[in-house]
Protein backbone atom coordinates (compact mmCIF):
# COMPACT_ATOMS: atom_id res chain seq x y z
CA UNK A 1 0.00 0.00 0.00
CA UNK A 2 1.61 3.60 -1.07
CA UNK A 3 1.52 6.49 1.34
CA UNK A 4 1.00 10.24 0.72
CA UNK A 5 4.36 12.15 1.56
CA UNK A 6 3.08 13.88 4.34
CA UNK A 7 2.51 10.52 6.16
CA UNK A 8 6.10 9.00 5.57
CA UNK A 9 7.56 11.12 8.32
CA UNK A 10 5.57 9.15 10.83
CA UNK A 11 5.89 5.64 9.63
CA UNK A 12 9.65 6.55 8.93
CA UNK A 13 10.25 7.78 12.31
CA UNK A 14 8.15 4.52 14.20
CA UNK A 15 10.36 2.23 11.70
CA UNK A 16 13.70 3.48 12.80
CA UNK A 17 13.09 3.22 16.30
CA UNK A 18 11.79 -0.03 15.77
CA UNK A 19 14.71 -1.15 13.67
CA UNK A 20 16.68 -0.83 17.31
CA UNK A 21 14.05 -1.80 20.12
CA UNK A 22 11.53 -4.17 18.59
CA UNK A 23 12.06 -7.73 20.03
CA UNK A 24 8.47 -9.43 20.42
CA UNK A 25 7.94 -10.92 23.54
CA UNK A 26 6.15 -14.84 24.13
CA UNK A 27 3.01 -15.45 24.97
CA UNK A 28 1.65 -18.69 25.81
CA UNK A 29 -2.03 -19.33 24.99
CA UNK A 30 -3.02 -16.86 21.89
CA UNK A 31 -3.07 -17.83 18.10
CA UNK A 32 -0.43 -14.81 17.75
CA UNK A 33 0.94 -12.01 20.03
CA UNK A 34 1.70 -8.10 18.93
CA UNK A 35 3.58 -6.23 20.22
CA UNK A 36 2.63 -2.81 19.61
CA UNK A 37 3.96 1.19 19.81
CA UNK A 38 2.02 4.04 19.11
CA UNK A 39 2.50 7.56 17.53
CA UNK A 40 0.52 10.49 18.87
CA UNK A 41 0.92 13.59 16.09
CA UNK A 42 -0.14 16.54 18.13
CA UNK A 43 -0.41 20.06 16.60
CA UNK A 44 -1.25 23.59 18.68
CA UNK A 45 -2.74 21.06 21.07
CA UNK A 46 -5.04 19.05 18.60
CA UNK A 47 -4.54 15.56 17.81
CA UNK A 48 -3.89 15.34 14.13
CA UNK A 49 -2.71 11.78 13.89
CA UNK A 50 -1.87 8.30 15.04
CA UNK A 51 0.33 5.73 14.06
CA UNK A 52 0.83 2.06 14.93
CA UNK A 53 3.56 -0.01 14.56
CA UNK A 54 2.48 -3.86 14.99
CA UNK A 55 5.18 -6.47 15.28
CA UNK A 56 4.30 -10.30 15.21
CA UNK A 57 5.69 -13.36 16.88
CA UNK A 58 8.28 -15.16 15.17
CA UNK A 59 6.04 -18.40 14.29
CA UNK A 60 3.25 -16.14 13.33
CA UNK A 61 5.59 -13.84 11.00
CA UNK A 62 7.30 -17.08 9.44
CA UNK A 63 3.36 -18.02 8.74
CA UNK A 64 2.45 -15.01 7.13
CA UNK A 65 6.18 -14.62 5.07
CA UNK A 66 5.36 -17.96 3.86
CA UNK A 67 1.66 -17.33 2.40
CA UNK A 68 3.37 -14.10 0.10
CA UNK A 69 6.75 -15.09 -0.37
CA UNK A 70 6.40 -16.47 -4.12
CA UNK A 71 10.06 -17.06 -4.93
CA UNK A 72 10.77 -18.98 -1.62
CA UNK A 73 14.26 -16.71 -0.90
CA UNK A 74 12.98 -16.15 2.63
CA UNK A 75 12.97 -12.77 2.35
CA UNK A 76 10.31 -10.00 2.20
CA UNK A 77 10.66 -8.07 -1.53
CA UNK A 78 8.62 -4.92 -1.92
CA UNK A 79 6.16 -6.27 -4.34
CA UNK A 80 5.75 -9.23 -1.29
CA UNK A 81 5.70 -6.73 1.36
CA UNK A 82 3.03 -4.71 -0.54
CA UNK A 83 1.21 -7.71 -0.76
CA UNK A 84 0.85 -8.35 2.92
CA UNK A 85 0.21 -5.43 3.92
CA UNK A 86 -2.86 -5.18 2.37
CA UNK A 87 -3.93 -8.41 2.91
CA UNK A 88 -3.23 -7.71 7.30
CA UNK A 89 -4.97 -4.12 7.07
CA UNK A 90 -7.50 -5.75 5.11
CA UNK A 91 -7.56 -8.09 7.80
CA UNK A 92 -7.32 -5.72 10.53
CA UNK A 93 -9.56 -3.30 9.66
CA UNK A 94 -12.84 -5.55 8.99
CA UNK A 95 -12.42 -5.78 13.23
CA UNK A 96 -11.53 -1.48 13.62
CA UNK A 97 -8.03 -2.40 13.97
CA UNK A 98 -8.47 -3.67 17.40
CA UNK A 99 -8.17 -0.30 18.50
CA UNK A 100 -10.74 1.31 21.12
CA UNK A 101 -10.04 5.07 21.24
CA UNK A 102 -11.78 7.43 23.10
CA UNK A 103 -11.29 11.26 23.87
CA UNK A 104 -13.30 13.16 26.80
CA UNK A 105 -15.39 9.77 27.47
CA UNK A 106 -16.49 9.83 23.71
CA UNK A 107 -15.66 6.80 21.40
CA UNK A 108 -13.44 7.61 18.30
CA UNK A 109 -13.30 5.03 14.83
CA UNK A 110 -10.11 4.90 13.18
CA UNK A 111 -10.82 5.28 9.30
CA UNK A 112 -8.49 3.20 7.02
CA UNK A 113 -5.23 4.05 7.24
CA UNK A 114 -3.93 6.46 5.23
CA UNK A 115 -0.39 4.95 4.89
CA UNK A 116 1.15 1.19 5.45
CA UNK A 117 4.06 -0.70 5.24
CA UNK A 118 5.24 -3.89 6.16
CA UNK A 119 8.49 -5.02 6.47
CA UNK A 120 10.95 -8.22 8.15
CA UNK A 121 13.15 -7.25 10.85
CA UNK A 122 15.38 -9.92 12.93
CA UNK A 123 12.70 -12.55 11.99
CA UNK A 124 9.49 -10.71 12.93
CA UNK A 125 6.63 -8.87 10.46
CA UNK A 126 6.61 -5.55 11.40
CA UNK A 127 3.22 -3.29 10.13
CA UNK A 128 3.31 0.31 10.10
CA UNK A 129 0.09 2.24 9.61
CA UNK A 130 -0.54 5.47 9.88
CA UNK A 131 -4.35 7.36 10.57
CA UNK A 132 -5.76 10.77 10.54
CA UNK A 133 -7.74 12.43 12.75
CA UNK A 134 -10.48 13.65 10.60
CA UNK A 135 -11.73 16.09 12.82
CA UNK A 136 -8.74 17.26 15.18
CA UNK A 137 -9.53 17.01 18.34
CA UNK A 138 -8.50 19.12 21.41
CA UNK A 139 -6.38 17.94 23.64
CA UNK A 140 -5.13 20.88 26.11
CA UNK A 141 -6.69 22.07 29.11
CA UNK A 142 -6.41 18.21 30.36
CA UNK A 143 -8.88 16.37 28.23
CA UNK A 144 -8.35 12.51 28.42
CA UNK A 145 -7.17 10.05 25.56
CA UNK A 146 -7.60 6.57 26.15
CA UNK A 147 -5.99 3.99 23.57
CA UNK A 148 -6.42 0.72 24.38
CA UNK A 149 -5.65 -2.59 21.63
CA UNK A 150 -7.76 -6.00 22.57
CA UNK A 151 -8.91 -8.76 20.53
CA UNK A 152 -11.88 -10.10 22.43
CA UNK A 153 -11.60 -13.38 21.01
CA UNK A 154 -8.28 -13.37 21.86
CA UNK A 155 -7.13 -14.77 18.70
CA UNK A 156 -4.53 -11.97 18.41
CA UNK A 157 -2.84 -10.98 22.29
CA UNK A 158 -1.88 -7.06 22.16
CA UNK A 159 0.87 -5.91 24.15
CA UNK A 160 2.71 -2.82 24.61
CA UNK A 161 6.49 -3.07 23.97
CA UNK A 162 8.71 -2.91 27.00
CA UNK A 163 10.59 0.59 25.49
CA UNK A 164 9.36 3.36 24.08
CA UNK A 165 5.48 1.98 23.66
CA UNK A 166 4.16 5.34 23.26
CA UNK A 167 6.47 8.00 21.30
CA UNK A 168 4.62 11.86 21.28
CA UNK A 169 5.81 14.04 18.36
CA UNK A 170 5.41 17.36 17.97
CA UNK A 171 3.74 18.40 21.83
CA UNK A 172 6.63 20.59 22.71
CA UNK A 173 6.18 18.98 26.32
CA UNK A 174 2.90 19.88 27.02
CA UNK A 175 1.93 16.13 26.82
CA UNK A 176 2.42 13.21 28.97
CA UNK A 177 1.72 9.19 27.78
CA UNK A 178 1.58 6.83 30.18
CA UNK A 179 0.64 3.00 30.02
CA UNK A 180 -1.69 1.68 32.73
CA UNK A 181 -4.32 -1.54 33.54
CA UNK A 182 -7.99 -0.97 32.83
CA UNK A 183 -9.47 -3.93 35.22
CA UNK A 184 -13.21 -2.60 34.21
CA UNK A 185 -12.26 -3.42 30.78
CA UNK A 186 -11.26 -7.13 31.72
CA UNK A 187 -12.33 -9.57 28.63
CA UNK A 188 -12.13 -13.22 27.33
CA UNK A 189 -14.35 -14.13 30.65
CA UNK A 190 -12.43 -11.95 32.79
CA UNK A 191 -9.19 -13.03 32.81
CA UNK A 192 -7.48 -10.78 30.61
CA UNK A 193 -6.93 -6.96 32.09
CA UNK A 194 -5.66 -5.01 29.20
CA UNK A 195 -3.26 -2.23 29.31
CA UNK A 196 -4.44 1.24 28.33
CA UNK A 197 -2.67 4.14 27.01
CA UNK A 198 -3.52 7.43 28.28
CA UNK A 199 -2.56 10.85 26.55
CA UNK A 200 -3.13 14.21 28.61
CA UNK A 201 -2.16 17.63 27.36
CA UNK A 202 -1.86 20.25 29.15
Amino acid sequence: MRHPVKHRAILAGLLAITSLLCVAPAFAHPDMAVTARVLFDIRAGRLTGIAQLLSFDAATSARLLARVDSDRDGALDPEEADALTTEITTSLGTHGFFTEIRIADRSVALAAPVGADTRMQSGHIVLSMAFAVSQPAMLQGGTRLELMLRDRDLTLAFRFARVQPLILRGDQGRCTATIAPKPDAAYFGGLVTPAVAVLTCR
